[in-house]
């Protein structure tokens, strides 16, 4: 009996771990120290809008409408390609600008509705957002300093066809960040896609807040 209590203890003695104050814990035990140097705000971006479900075109799909008419082609017959995402909305929805940066541009088109550039400096470089079917809120113009999450236009009626377009533009302005759409192959003046267009879902991903943990959090 003596013998079987004495190794009892034993092992309840080897699954005790003390750590003296002022010390750091043993390698077992998984730690992830907080982020040190902090994040450049304007390295970080959001979707502009809160529910971000895929309407009938995405990045480098054919432009078409959804019933699958070419919006435009060239004399090939090659249908351009979409620059951006087309996501879901309502009427009158709230746009908020995806980060920190100043509107660069403002275009109203009779079949588009309204179209915003907005001009953003990161550590990277420039990088221009494009919003196309919205309307500019009152107050704001171009030259207008946006923050990122800052509502700053609302979606446009667009009857059956209502929708937003979003685009990423890597670099600074030029003409061509306007375009919702650019051939496979350079035709008509334009350069062929993707130009300077990135996936703008794979930027969201790419510059999202890091995520920070206490010291001492367990994974």
């Amino acid at each position: 009996m003596r013998r079987a209590h004495a190794a009892l203890l034993a092992s309840a003695l080897q699954l005790m771990i003390v750590v003296p104050a002022g010390t750091d814990a043993p390698s077992s035990i998984s730690t992830v120290p907080s982020r040190e140097a902090p994040v450049n705000s304007t390295d970080v971006f959001q979707h502009p809008l809160p529910a971000w479900s895929s309407h009938c075109l995405g990045f480098g799909s054919e432009w078409r409408y959804c019933n699958g008419v070419a919006l435009r082609a060239c004399a090939s017959g090659a249908v351009w390609m979409h620059t951006g995402v087309d996501v879901r909305a309502g009427v009158g929805e709230p746009v908020a600008a995806a980060g920190d940066g100043v509107i660069a541009g403002y275009l109203v088109d009779a079949q588009f509705r309204g179209g915003v550039l907005i001009r953003h400096r990161t550590t990277a470089g420039a990088y221009i957002t494009q919003y196309w079917h919205v309307w500019l809120n009152p107050g704001f113009h171009v030259g207008s300093p946006v923050k990122r999450g800052q509502a700053f236009a609302n979606i446009a009626d667009m009857g059956s066809r209502t929708h937003f377009h979003f685009a990423v533009f890597k670099g600074d302005f030029d003409s061509h960040a306007w375009n919702g759409a650019l051939p496979p192959a350079a035709c008509s003046g334009f350069p062929a896609f993707p130009y300077r267009f990135v996936d703008p879902n794979a930027f969201f991903d790419a510059h999202q807040a890091p995520v920070r943990f206490a010291r001492g959090t367990r994974l």
